[in-house]
């Protein structure tokens, strides 16, 4: 193991408030991992304790085969990027990175080729003579990025770096990083409370709640096979419908929608309540391209809301909502799930569907449901049955 690996790795503050418990996580050498979660899970405390600036109540933290739990964080050789820039506004671009550098005394030779290479690599290089206060906001992060690049460390560690950029830039720093780990192959654990950030740029996902990782995998697998309800209203945007419903058999009952359970689904033939997920992808529009096998249920959109190629159309269900801390959570809030009118406590479900036809909200239309993909949570514990 040459990249981080955390084992038992808890922090108790003075308080008594855990926000970090017992976590177990073995990163690889080059691997880009990042650490998703709402706000106050315990992300930015792990990646802190890694990276030496919180002190490990229990535990211990490797990197590269070396135990430097109680080593500071300049022996660690890692090099960090916060959500601030935190540039120094008095110096231009070039001696921005190459300040950590100088308070190594590397020779200015070294110090020359390195700042010179990263500019390069990150376009840069007509920058160099500029101040911070010059710069655009993606120019002043590549230039936070590029301090760490020059280091040369053996993992790049990032708190919500590109969270103070607009959303049109933040896509395109994203893809930019993306690249950018590519080229350079160095180890990184990189913290975001937004999961469409995390999916798009983790090679793996690890998602927190109350200081502990719910589940650690690939994007994909997280989207397809979410380990319990918190991953599955957490990851997906918009997020997994979920509603309480009644397995009968071959049958799926919710509200008064019947909907068939595949051969394979692992609660067929039971007799039994479930939370039932479904992803708003998972719906349709029967037209020529939709599977005619497909079941079909009529609802009444209230909201329609078109995205050009694709339309998310919202309508509610003649069932509660599903209210647990789990889902509240998922929301990033404990005390709101987001609902406006306090009156209606229905189920209300998101249909994305692909289309550039108008979608009327005015009465109800048909949609067929990849009834294969259902989701399927144990009420009682939020574990997803498979």
């Amino acid at each position: 193991m040459t990249g981080i690996e955390l084992q038992g790795v808890t922090k108790v503050y003075g308080n008594g408030v855990v926000a970090v418990d017992d976590i177990d996580l073995a990163i690889g050498e080059g691997e880009f991992m990042v650490l998703v979660g709402p706000s106050g899970c315990g992300k930015s405390t792990l990646l802190r304790m890694i990276a030496g600036l919180e002190d490990v109540s229990g535990g211990t933290v490797h990197i590269a085969d070396r135990d430097v739990t109680a080593l500071a964080p300049r022996a660690r050789d890692i090099a960090m990027v916060f959500q601030d820039y935190a540039l120094y506004p008095h110096m231009t671009v070039r001696d921005n990175l190459a300040f950590g550098l100088k308070l190594r005394r590397v020779n200015r030779r070294e110090i020359d080729r390195r700042v010179e290479a990263v500019a390069a690599t990150l376009g840069l290089e007509d920058y160099l003579r500029r101040r911070p206060s010059a710069l655009s906001g993606g120019q002043r992060q590549r230039v936070a990025i590029g301090r760490a690049m020059v280091r040369e460390p053996r993992a790049f560690l990032m708190d919500e770096p590109l969270s103070n950029l607009d959303a049109k830039l933040r896509v395109t720093m994203r893809a930019e990083l993306a690249r950018l780990h590519e080229r350079l192959g160095v180890t990184t654990v990189y913290v975001t409370h937004d999961q469409t950030e995390a999916m798009t740029l983790g090679q793996r996902v690890a998602v927190i709640r109350d200081g502990t990782i719910q589940q650690c995998d690939t994007p994909q697998e997280l989207f397809d096979r979410p380990a319990n309800l918190f991953v599955a209203a957490f990851i997906g945007s918009p997020a997994m419908n979920l509603v309480a419903a009644t397995v009968d058999g071959e049958s799926v009952r919710f509200a008064d929608i019947v909907l068939p359970v595949p051969e394979d689904a692992p609660v067929r033939g039971q007799q039994r309540e479930v939370i039932l997920g479904i992803r708003p992808t998972d719906f349709e529009l029967p037209d020529r391209a939709a599977d005619p096998g497909m079941p079909r249920i009529h609802v009444t959109p209230e909201v329609i809301e078109g995205l050009g190629a694709e339309t998310n159309v919202i309508f509610p269900l003649d069932a509660p909502r599903v209210d647990s801390d789990t889902v509240r959570s998922a929301a990033e809030g404990d005390d709101d799930d987001g609902t406006l009118l306090a009156d209606d406590d229905r189920a209300h479900f998101t249909a994305r569907i692909a289309t550039r036809k108008p979608v009327s909200a005015n009465g109800p239309i048909e949609l067929a449901v990849h009834s294969e993909s259902l989701h399927y949570f144990d009420p009682e514990t939020g574990i997803a049955m498979r």
